[in-house]
């Protein structure tokens, strides 16, 4: 079926390929994932199918595909665990912007690592999510939850001239930031609308190639008064900042050797990313060679 050397690790973990809303019922559509070609397909009595498809054409129906959180997953191996809890989505008094499909000619990993990195916002959202004047990242905890299939780093604050299309003037706002997979990560951030409690941020990255990505977002948000397309714009905004800084990038795919392209002291949380996804076994999308 093919002759690429697959990575067991990669394979055994679940991945979004779609929106659901974006497969209707009698179409199919074709992605890749993990550098193989795969045939989505909705019949017509609405059941999400997938299929891996060869090179003389022939497809091998996949198994593991699920529709959950209005989006389409799948692993292309056996699964190694369940898909991500994220009770958030049943909440009926959030709502979820779904941000679309982003391309990045980058490595997954790449995409995760600049999600979780606080010390970025004072220079590449100067303005919105940072600022030159409060640029010092403050002390934060970084720990491992669920038997270490998890890394959580909390207790992130950062002040913030405007932290989200709600925001009306600068505020210290706090963090928590979850990587559930080396392609999966949620924040957790203070809402601005709704005191004491949290809007969320997920990133769900599809790796199309080892160096090359589709980001799948979306926000769940406390916000009665801006439209979808005021919210959308915001966070467009600030995600093309982060791909014009993820598009320059060397090497592509993520160092996980202590001696190369190491993050400086405030990134906690990228140094345990590394280290994290060193122990895990993983190639796809790392760099381990030495320097």
């Amino acid at each position: 079926m093919t002759d690429k050397v697959l990575d067991p690790v990669a394979l055994s973990d679940w991945y979004v390929v779609a929106t659901a809303s974006e497969i209707e019922p009698g179409r199919s559509e074709q992605t890749r994932l993990l550098g193989l070609d795969v045939v989505l397909r909705r019949n017509t009595e609405g059941v999400c199918g997938a299929s891996l498809l060869a090179g003389d054409g022939a497809e091998r129906p996949m198994t593991s595909i699920v529709e959950r959180y209005g989006l389409i997953w799948l692993c292309l191996g056996t699964p190694r665990r369940e898909i991500i809890a994220i009770p958030e989505f049943d909440e009926s008094q959030r709502r979820v912007i779904r941000r679309g499909r982003i391309g990045v000619a980058t490595s997954g990993q790449r995409v995760i690592e600049n999600f979780v990195d606080l010390s970025h916002f004072s220079f590449v959202h100067t303005g919105t999510l940072g600022g030159y004047d409060n640029a010092e990242v403050p002390e934060y905890r970084v720990e491992f939850r669920e038997d270490a299939t998890e890394l959580w780093a909390t207790e992130c604050r950062f002040m913030q001239p405007k932290a989200s299309a709600a925001a009306g003037a600068a505020e210290d706002v706090l963090y928590d930031y979850r990587i559930w997979s080396p392609y999966i990560s949620v924040i957790y951030k203070d809402s601005l609308v709704c005191r004491g409690k949290k809007d969320l941020i997920c990133l769900f990255v599809q790796p199309l190639e080892e160096t090359v990505s589709v980001v799948h977002s979306c926000a769940l948000v406390h916000d009665e008064t801006n439209s979808d397309n005021h919210i959308l714009h915001f966070y467009h905004e600030i995600f093309a900042q982060d791909r014009s800084v993820l598009i320059q990038q060397l090497p592509k795919k993520l160092p996980v050797k202590p001696r190369r392209d190491i993050p400086t002291i405030s990134d906690a949380t990228s140094i345990a990313y590394r280290r994290w996804l060193d122990k895990s076994g993983l190639e796809f999308g790392l760099d381990r060679s030495l320097p």
